[in-house]
């Protein structure tokens, strides 16, 4: 069976090529619904890594967030017409004591390997995180969501005092479903968004304060924080966060720079800090997001507004056309699969 796959060929430029699917007893064959552009596959997109990474990735197929109908399942466990959402990371090794996001053998979709835009994916069955109910959009934001439950499920094994207050630094993609995450998962908790656009603050009406980086008022201090602005920013939020987050809090970062971010280590030591880093998460992380955006009317109501634009791809042009607007739109932007 023949797959068309769009890749990324350089800066703006996708091409089509044509790959034979290959099955295994273990694959299921499916064929992808809805595509959500996140910030990694825009600095693909835009050229914005190094010229030296993109030499060594592209050519390449974007997207790591996925849904998808299933069209066969050898084994019938899965029936025909059915809905899941795929997982990107491929578990090749199982390090003992490393969780396997984190294990440098496990591939990962769409940085290094071919991802999710294309006519059909052929994945093993425990790739695939079947969805119960009604099939929404937002089920698409599943890989998104897990980040940020594995960041939550790091930070509560690691803070050593309670979650009392916890700031998050960042108004993109990441911050807000961190945020939500955090309100799904720790009701109690009271919730201070801090960002740089009052425009994309006013989304943030779950949380219980939301404040611009320069009007973060004197003498406010917090117990733990999390940090999701990334790039060039990320020192002014770290620097910030130091300042104002109580002596033992957690500092959880997930934002991602392509250059070093300095920090002031004195003030880690001084306070005794614990920073984790975060990155990407696995299956069991996906099936608690799946279940999470199910269950929760709160999650769902609160990621349906996480959608900018749903863009419908009939051609291949309209590819580039959902990248573009991608960079226009506020939050997430997602193809509709329609090619």
């Amino acid at each position: 069976m023949i797959s068309r796959v769009y890749r990324l060929v350089d800066t703006k430029r996708i091409e089509m090529v044509l790959r034979e699917v290959e099955f295994e007893d273990d694959v299921v064959l499916t064929a992808p619904d809805y595509l959500s552009i996140c910030a990694a596959d825009q600095r693909y997109y835009f050229g914005k890594r190094s010229r030296e990474i993109l030499k060594i990735k592209l050519p390449m197929a974007l997207i790591h967030e996925a849904t998808a109908t299933v069209l066969y399942d050898n084994s019938g466990r899965l029936k025909q017409g059915s809905k899941a959402v795929l997982v990107p990371l491929i578990e090749k090794a199982r390090t003992s004591g490393i969780k396997s996001n984190y294990d440098p053998a496990n591939p990962y979709v769409s940085s290094g390997i071919d991802g999710f835009i294309r006519d059909y994916v052929a994945v093993q069955r425990n790739r695939l995180i079947p969805i119960e109910g009604e099939y929404l959009p937002i089920y698409v934001f599943s890989e998104l969501l897990s980040v940020a439950i594995n960041a939550l499920e790091a930070f509560d094994s690691t803070r050593c005092t309670d979650a009392g207050t916890v700031g998050i630094w960042g108004d993109g993609n990441m911050g807000y479903i961190t945020s939500l995450a955090l309100k799904c998962l720790y009701p109690d908790v009271e919730i201070i968004v801090v960002g740089k656009t009052l425009r994309k603050l006013q989304r943030f009406s779950f949380v219980d304060r939301t404040y611009t980086f320069d009007e973060v008022p004197n003498g406010i201090s917090i117990d733990h924080a999390f940090e999701c602005v990334g790039g060039s920013s990320s020192e002014t939020a770290i620097k910030q966060i130091f300042d104002i987050t109580m002596p033992q809090g957690c500092i959880s970062l997930l934002g991602v720079s392509e250059e070093a971010v300095p920090i002031n280590t004195r003030t880690v030591l001084e306070k005794g800090f614990r920073i984790i880093g975060n990155n990407r998460s696995n299956a069991d992380d996906m099936k608690k997001a799946v279940s999470l955006i199910r269950d929760s009317d709160i999650c769902k109501k609160y990621l349906t507004t996480l959608i900018s634009e749903i863009v419908e791809v009939k051609e291949e042009k309209d590819i580039s056309h959902a990248f573009e607007q991608s960079s226009l739109n506020d939050f997430k932007t997602i193809m509709k699969m329609e090619i």
